[in-house]
């Protein structure tokens, strides 16, 4: 899962293969800012779990400053899209609670710690 943070600390999250990036309503992500095409930009996940930005037709993307056609999206890039200026980060994963397997684990312990005290009365007769 990633997310693109604008500097207001708003964010767009996203965890597919294919996340497309314009003004028009179809897009996954409608950014509505001046110099944002109808279709601007996609993100692709590939294969190996990079993800990529590409941009669309004639539309400009920039990472970090840079024009570019094509480029793999690093942690803490900078991404420029129109007028909007967003960067690029994974999300920080979310830790579940472990009460239920902490609980699990203890009566598992009580059960072994019953059952050799079971062999030994046993041995011992």
């Amino acid at each position: 899962m990633f997310e693109f943070r604008f500097p207001d600390g708003t964010a767009q999250t996203w965890s597919g293969e294919l996340l497309t990036i314009g003004r028009d309503a179809s897009n996954g992500w409608v950014l509505a800012v001046p110099g944002v095409w109808p279709r601007h930009a996609e993100v692709r996940r590939a294969a190996d779990g990079r993800l990529t930005v590409k941009s669309l037709g004639d539309a400009v993307v920039s990472v970090n400053g840079v024009p570019v056609r094509e480029s793999v999206l690093h942690w803490g890039d900078l991404v420029a899209l129109g007028s909007a200026a967003v960067r690029f980060h994974l999300r920080p994963p979310v830790q579940r609670g472990l009460r239920g397997w902490e609980r699990s684990l203890w009566a598992l312990l009580a059960l072994c710690a019953l059952g050799q005290a079971i062999v030994v009365v046993v041995l011992r007769r």
